[in-house]
């Protein structure tokens, strides 16, 4: 998380004092594991997979990575892999298996619950660091995608932004993940900038693209991916790396959260999507790989410092 903050330019961030203190973010991942680096910010923890477990826990490891990039407090490294939104509370919501498996009814339903209990948490972001594949049978089931349209649509009316990963399909074209198409949804894409990988693999070779016939913009914006440090799910002081748009996508919603503190309601949904989409830098992609750029802390935030 080091060099992500410094590759988009996090210090406009801090120069500001923000940090997503006061405010909620919601993730929907494996589930979280009680870290140190997340204080005693879980608010509220919900398993809605097929056998649920009553107590904060995380069989996989990679919703506490998730959330540590989002919201980790860094106590446990002296602050070296400090998160995005380090004082933001958490409600988390798991959806997935210990390996990363679920089901289309899982996440509506969990998207339901959301919808509900949204305002009584004071959720401004969700985060979905999760892929659909478009060869899964949400592509060809329309009532399920017109119930998720609905209660993603719901969502959004209530003021809330939802951060989606590209998933790690691409690089072909139409490789989005399902959920990154929606018009109601943030759709963030990896591109690694000037980072060079010991093993080469960076993320943009596979991360998820959309069409390239310019009618819409997908994925809507790219940032770092590529092994990433952050919270290790089965240690309360250990870190680990991961790669993938799952680790790009929880960047994009720490900046995000830390916009409507920042903003203190003056700035809806779409406006706080336009901001983001403009504070960006391009990285000489296609389109249709970059949307509108890299993610540019300075572009974003020094007009307000």
């Amino acid at each position: 998380m080091d060099r992500v903050r410094r590759q988009i330019h996090y210090e406009y961030i801090e120069r500001l004092g923000l940090t997503g203190k006061n405010r909620t973010v919601c993730v929907l991942d494996t589930g979280i594991s009680p870290h140190y680096d997340f204080d005693r910010r879980i608010i509220k923890f919900i398993d809605f997979t097929e056998h649920p477990l009553h107590h904060i826990h995380d069989d996989s490891g990679h919703g506490t990575h998730v959330c540590g990039i989002l919201a980790g407090s860094g106590r446990a490294s002296q602050g070296l892999y400090k998160g995005i939104a380090p004082e933001a509370g958490l409600v988390v919501l798991k959806i997935l298996d210990k390996k990363g498996n679920g089901h289309i009814d899982t996440l509506i339903e969990a998207l339901q619950w959301l919808n509900i209990h949204a305002g009584k948490y004071g959720i401004c972001v969700v985060n979905i660091s999760i892929s659909i594949s478009q060869s899964s049978s949400l592509s060809t089931d329309e009532e399920k995608k017109r119930r998720l349209m609905g209660v993603l649509k719901k969502l959004y009316d209530q003021n809330i932004l939802i951060v989606t990963a590209a998933g790690n399909e691409g690089p072909h074209n139409d490789s989005l993940s399902v959920l990154g198409e929606q018009p109601y949804t943030l759709c963030v894409g990896c591109h690694d900038g000037n980072y060079k990988s010991r093993k080469g693999d960076l993320c943009e070779h596979y991360s998820g693209r959309g069409s390239n016939d310019g009618r819409i913009v997908k994925p809507d914006i790219v940032a770092p991916g590529t092994e990433i440090v952050s919270c290790q799910g089965k240690s309360r002081y250990g870190y680990t790396k991961k790669s993938g748009t799952s680790m790009s996508c929880p960047i994009i919603s720490g900046i995000a959260v830390n916009l409507f503190e920042l903003m203190k309601g003056r700035a809806g949904v779409k406006e706080i999507s336009d901001i983001m989409r403009r504070g960006t830098t391009g990285v000489n992609a296609p389109r249709n790989q970059q949307g509108f750029g890299m993610v540019d802390c300075k572009k974003i935030f020094e007009p307000f410092c």
